[in-house]
């Protein structure tokens, strides 16, 4: 499995431009990646680029994450809330190493 090169793609519908999220972009969005914390999380040393996130989860029901669970890279907490089925999304170990080598960016667990 790849994450795709672009975070968004574009549409044309009825002259209106729609905007829909990657995977890549919620992979991103769901270590931080792609806000503003980057510039103090993403570094460089010895050549090699290295991500400490500053948080690792996604909450809501989405397909893309959940073809992420059903590959082993993520895991998913379900829970009923306001009586709608919810899920939060994190990236294993496995997940955060296979993001590494998508990226070429070393990612730290945001624990360590």
């Amino acid at each position: 499995m790849e994450l795709p090169k672009e975070e968004y793609t574009y549409v044309e519908e009825n002259g209106s431009r729609i905007t829909y999220c990657t995977m890549r972009q919620k992979a991103l969005h769901t270590i931080g990646l792609n806000s503003c914390h980057v510039g103090r999380r993403l570094y460089t040393r010895h050549g090699k680029k290295y991500y400490k996130p500053y948080r690792n989860y996604f909450c809501g029901r989405d397909k893309d994450l959940d073809k992420l669970v059903e590959a082993g890279y993520m895991e998913c907490l379900t829970e009923i809330k306001h009586g709608e089925k919810t899920c939060t999304y994190w990236f294993n170990r496995i997940g955060l190493d296979w993001m590494s080598k998508q990226l070429g960016i070393h990612i730290y667990d945001e624990e360590n």
